[in-house]
């Protein structure tokens, strides 16, 4: 038997807002499918944010595997550790799940708005909808072009009014805009369910959004927390939660008993953090980075106070976009993130963020960067030895644990595109990310950067599942996100590719079923095309959306 699959995508959704608001009895909608269903805390990817996430999610596999670690991937070959160019859905379109359920069976699917999908591309008797982020928010960019017509606008407001009514505190904007947007997700897939679609997947993107811009008027624990903001502030994410759960229970009453339901979240979400773990600083003190010069050393500083001032201010921002040539904005980039106050000749390895809490630390490897220092071998090896062993044990100077883990990458990371990781992959402390101070190990997050970006992600999404096989009131342990699709997959009776990460979750469905359908797997069709590079003015209006929640310079 296959059993038709809704799947709600909630991005950044996160238990520790549900569970209060189940218990008061607002959430109702999915308080009781978790009831009736499966509920686990959701694994994310390293690091947790949405690029690597949905791309796992899509296609099953781990960021080893597809090669997208972030909206810019990494490139060791360069020292900013990015490329320069935004990650989008050719590097990995055609060999996702939807792509492969089209090719080996009849299933009819929708991808609504689901993030990474653009450009879109011809699904196999799909329907795809591309999700953020787009150049255009406010219309739908679709395959085929004719659904375009026919969902008609996406949201009223564009990359720019979202920011400023952000910037503004305007909640009447911006329910309104959240308000259209969670109709429309409403109204197409009950269109997609009534017309008899089996496996209809889509998203939103609210939660997430609200809790960068508004997380601290939600934690009275934020540094930045405002208890006299007005009242429609303090509960706009628990409002919207409330808003997405009538959602569900709406669209719950389009399907029957027979019909398996899966909420997910991407990651989870929280508080930003609050302190800067500047592993540059305890490298440089350890003599395996050096600086080209004090004088160099302290412009950087002062750039980089300087920016992070502007950067938090519409007006100043919007001046350094408008007059200053992008050569000139790369070269504040390196300043800002002292790149440009290094002295790679003399360096032997160094430390650039990537997502909080995750921190990629790169040897300065001969033949790989451009000025290269340490030889491949044995050398490599045994620097990466002592920097497992002395980063795993930094603390702050009240003895606190700066550091909760450090991870060759090939031990995080597995298939062809692991070299394209840093050489260690380190995680700090909640609370804690990396920064680009090369004279404090520990330094305090600006509460102007805070007041603009004060929420985050956390490692472990939600995943509530319910219908169909689907067993009864079990709380699974920490499946990964990598798990959903191939279980969707499973329940619709389509073989799996055998190249997958990700694996169907039979400790969620009834022994029953899992005894008579056993997994059947299948050698995958098709293969990803050639990637391409966006046209730059696409590429500047989708990083409007990226900056607006931190993700992006």
């Amino acid at each position: 038997m296959r059993y038709r699959t809704l799947i709600l995508g909630l991005d950044g959704a996160t238990f520790d807002v549900i569970d209060p608001l189940v218990a008061r009895g607002t959430m109702p909608a999915l308080g009781a499918l978790a009831a009736r269903g499966v509920r686990a805390r959701l694994r994310s990817t390293c690091p947790p944010v949405s690029a690597p996430a949905w791309v796992t999610f899509l296609t099953g596999k781990q960021p080893g595997k597809h090669g997208v670690f972030n909206f810019q991937n990494l490139d060791g070959r360069r020292y900013s550790g990015f490329s320069e160019t935004l990650v989008n859905s050719s590097y990995f379109r055609g060999t996702t799940l939807l792509d492969h359920l089209g090719r080996a069976s009849d299933v009819r699917s929708l991808a609504y708005r689901i993030p990474m999908t653009y450009p879109a591309w011809e699904v196999p008797n799909g329907v795809l909808v591309s999700g953020p982020p787009l150049p255009d928010r406010r219309r739908i960019h679709a395959r085929p072009a004719s659904v375009e017509a026919e969902i008609g606008t996406a949201s009223p407001l564009s990359h720019d009014e979202l920011s400023a009514a952000k910037r503004a505190r305007d909640v009447a904007r911006l329910d309104a805009c959240n308000r259209f947007e969670l109709d429309l997700l409403e109204r197409t897939t009950r269109r997609y369910l009534e017309a008899g679609y089996e496996l209809v997947v889509s998203f939103t993107g609210i939660p997430d959004t609200l809790h960068h811009a508004f997380w601290a008027f939600h934690d009275p624990r934020s540094p930045v927390h405002e208890p006299d903001a007005p009242a429609a502030l303090r509960s706009i994410i628990p409002r919207w939660y409330e808003a997405i759960d009538a959602t569900i229970a709406r669209l719950l009453a389009c399907c029957d008993d027979e019909t398996a339901v899966i909420v997910l979240s991407d990651h989870g979400g929280g508080p930003a953090p609050v302190r800067h773990v500047n592993l540059n600083a305890f490298l440089r003190s350890s003599g395996l980075l050096a600086i080209a010069g004090a004088r160099r050393a302290h412009l950087a500083s002062g750039v980089r106070r300087l920016v992070d001032r502007t950067r938090h201010d519409l007006r100043g921002r919007a001046w350094l976009k408008r007059h200053l040539p992008e050569r000139l904005q790369r070269r504040l980039r390196t300043l800002r993130n002292a790149t440009g106050a290094i002295a790679w000749e003399r360096t032997r390895a160094y430390a650039i963020p990537i997502f909080y809490p995750i921190t990629g630390v790169w040897v300065n490897l001969a033949g790989r960067q451009p000025k290269g220092t340490v030889a491949p071998g044995a050398e490599y090896e045994a620097l990466r030895d002592t920097l497992v062993r002395e980063l795993s044990a930094l603390h702050a100077s009240d003895g606190t644990p700066l550091v909760t883990g450090v991870w060759r990458r090939e031990e995080v990371y597995a298939g062809p595109h692991c070299a394209a990781a840093p050489d260690l992959i380190v995680e700090t402390a909640p609370g804690h990310h990396g920064g680009f101070d090369l004279d404090h190990l520990v330094t305090d997050v600006p509460l102007t950067a805070l007041r603009t970006i004060n929420g985050s992600h956390t490692a472990e999404g939600i995943l509530v599942a319910a219908g169909g096989p689907f067993r009864r009131g079990v709380v699974l342990e920490r499946p990964e996100l990598a798990d959903v699709l191939p279980t969707a997959v499973h329940l619709l009776g389509v073989p799996l590719p055998d190249d997958l990460d990700g694996r169907v979750l039979v400790e969620a469905l009834e022994p029953a079923y899992v005894a008579a359908h056993p997994v059947r797997r299948a050698a995958r069709e098709g293969a990803t095309g050639e990637r391409v590079t966006l046209p730059a003015d696409d590429e500047g209006e989708m990083r409007k959306f990226l900056r607006g929640l931190g993700y992006v310079e």
